[in-house]
């Protein structure tokens, strides 16, 4: 039997990087790239609602507002008048809200979640409720929809599907909405980043705890990947997208890590939060970042 291909680049060069309680994680010798396979029970109840209300929803919301602002920004570097945006994946709409405030016209959200698509339409945002995906294919009800989208955001996503489809999900979003989708954004957690060295040295040496908590063992659905800036450049041509930025960013509060990080909330608040800026700092002096985010074009589209 074949050895399975990296689901970034296609080479047959995954290698086992770790074993623990919950996880194993392979990396592919060519891309970099991370693969997951989960031993932790999942928990198969809503999404949205499997996460602590508080502290951490909190430092969620304003980080994910912070960065729809960062995003928006980045796109009008492309596209002056942002439009037609559909969020795949959109949560508590919380991005979309961001959007809206920073002046882009006609949103929408999708998700799987009852609970996601409701908070959406509470706050005036068109949201559609999406299917269970297909094997490699995931359905769109583009018919819930007000308008056909120009722009896909993907964020937070991706890391998500099973290894063995990840291409093909991908390629089969970007399909559906041709010939009008003219952009995608896909924020990705990336290995190169801060918090995941410091996790996964911590996983050598003492608890794996941090490592399983970025990797979301336990949740449905966790993380299957995590992606390197060439595993993402190996990607996105074979899903029909063409790169035209990337930048950074550290997916968290340098001020509220405590709140974002579990598996640091027994060790003193005052401690934690004065750590958090100091790898927030560290982290933005050596383009560390524990997020990766990239703006595509749709190839064969210079509209």
């Amino acid at each position: 039997m074949s050895a399975p291909s990296c689901p970034a680049c296609a080479s047959s060069s995954l290698r086992p990087s770790f074993q623990g309680p919950r996880l194993d994680v392979e990396t592919c010798a060519s891309c970099g790239h991370r693969v997951a396979t989960h031993r932790a029970p999942r928990n198969t109840a809503d999404y949205h609602a499997q996460y602590d209300s508080g502290g951490f929803m909190d430092s969620l919301r304003v980080t994910r507002q912070r960065q729809a602002r960062s995003i928006v920004e980045r796109l009008r570097r492309h596209i002056p008048q942002p439009t037609r945006l559909l969020d795949f994946g959109a949560g508590r709409g919380w991005f979309l809200e961001g959007c809206r405030e920073a002046g882009v016209q006609e949103l929408a959200g999708a998700d799987i979640s009852e609970l996601s698509v409701n908070l959406m339409r509470d706050a005036g945002i068109p949201a559609m409720r999406l299917p269970l995906p297909e094997g490699g294919q995931w359905p769109l009800p583009l018919q819930d929809l007000p308008f056909r989208p120009r722009i896909l955001t993907l964020l937070d996503v991706v890391e998500h599907f099973p290894g063995a489809h990840l291409t093909d999900m991908v390629r089969h979003l970007v399909t559906q909405l041709a010939p009008e989708l003219e952009w995608v954004v896909l924020k990705v957690p990336v290995a190169s980043g801060l918090l995941y060295r410091v996790s996964r040295a911590m996983a050598g040496v003492a608890s794996s705890g941090l490592l399983e908590q970025l990797y979301q063992a336990g949740t449905f659905p966790p993380h299957e990947s995590y992606f390197t800036h060439d595993s993402m450049e190996a990607l996105l041509p074979r899903v029909g997208l063409e790169r035209v930025d990337a930048f950074g960013d550290l997916d968290f509060e340098a001020g509220s890590l405590a709140d974002r990080a579990h598996a640091l909330r027994k060790l003193p608040r005052p401690l934690v939060s004065l750590a958090g800026q100091g790898l927030g700092a560290v982290a933005r002096g050596l383009s560390l970042e524990d997020a990766g985010i990239f703006i595509a074009r749709v190839s064969g589209n210079r509209a």
